[in-house]
């Protein structure tokens, strides 16, 4: 077993320490870019099919398990309902503003899109190993990791070798295909969106956002790697097309459709009920260098906030972002 299983085993044991949340607050759209809540995945959501606000995870084959229980929740002091209060999350995010080297290049052929970097973000990322005098330290503590990490604080970042291609002209299918990898595809910053899935045990699974603290951009390592969920676009450089209300190409998912940011060409924000069961739409945006009514994925503040599903056909990682348990 690999240390994906141990460091995501022992969530239960923390909340006994956490504080509990019981009232429900309203659903409402931010009003500007800056979202001030999170919409939680509601307990009993399913993660072994497509559905719109949930995830279809392959059964978790990959990481060694079988089809899924759905999404259960745990008591947090930022969780109220299925409310998460995004100010709450950063109050106990990982400190620390640590500058790493950062290397990320985008290139294409005539029909692939090619990916190279070391999955270092350009901005400064929480500090990792966690500090001890942190209240990120008290979450992540009590996690087990694997030799030579004892505890899942102990862990750091580290860089990595990420290398992939996507079709660079992506095909819709009638028929979504489910995420074998907690990597779902890249942001233009050179970082990996993972899954919002993290699994306490083996029959209780949860939205990260709503268990552990995170760093002030939503990233925190998984096997060394450093990763991102949840409000993560608000570190993210791209800004948006010059006279445009539309939210700009953030990344890409590993089929090749394009991740936008909640605004549409209105500037209004884009909401679940808008989106299919792969939190996507097909709508007129800027892609490969023209405007252009195509499929995409958006990122929003509604679980799964990112990809719950892949919409065409996904390529091949290759092993070292794979997340196999085997």
């Amino acid at each position: 077993m690999k240390r994906e299983r141990f460091q995501r085993v022992g969530l239960l044991a923390l909340t006994a320490v956490l504080a509990v949340a019981a009232a429900t607050t309203a659903n409402a759209a931010p009003a500007s870019n800056a979202p001030t809540v999170l919409h939680t995945a509601p307990a009993g959501t399913p993660l072994s099919a497509p559905g719109r606000g949930q995830l279809d995870m392959c059964g978790l084959s990959f990481l060694g398990g079988n089809t899924p229980p759905p999404v259960q929740q745990v008591n947090v002091p930022w969780r109220t309902g299925n409310i998460l209060d995004v100010a709450g999350i950063q109050k106990v995010a990982v400190p620390g503003k640590v500058k790493m080297a950062h290397r990320f290049k985008v290139t294409q052929t005539t029909t692939t899109r090619y990916f190279k970097g070391n999955g270092i973000p350009p901005w400064p990322i929480g500090k990792f190993p966690i500090p001890t005098n942190s209240v990120a330290y008290g979450y992540y503590h009590p996690l087990p990791g694997l030799p030579p990490y004892a505890t899942a604080d102990l862990i750091p970042v580290k860089p990595y070798n990420l290398e992939v291609s996507v079709p660079r002209h992506p095909k819709a299918n009638a028929k979504p295909t489910c995420i074998p990898s907690l990597s779902m595809g890249v942001a233009l910053d050179g970082i990996m969106w993972h899954a919002e899935l993290a699994g306490a045990n083996a029959t209780t699974w949860v939205d990260p956002n709503a268990a552990l603290p995170t760093d002030s951009c939503f990233g925190h390592p998984w096997n060394t790697q450093y990763h991102v969920h949840g409000f993560s676009w608000k570190c993210l450089t791209q800004k948006s097309e010059p006279g445009s209300k539309a939210s700009p190409l953030y990344g890409y998912a590993w089929d090749g459709f394009g991740i936008y940011g909640p605004r549409d060409a209105k500037g209004k924000w884009i909401t679940n009920t808008q989106l299919d069961e792969c939190h996507g739409m097909t709508s007129t945006v800027m892609f490969d260098g023209k405007m252009q009514k195509i499929y995409h994925y958006v990122l929003n503040n509604e679980y799964p906030y990112s990809i719950g599903c892949f919409r065409g056909t996904p390529a091949k990682l290759p092993m070292n972002l794979q997340h196999n348990m085997s």
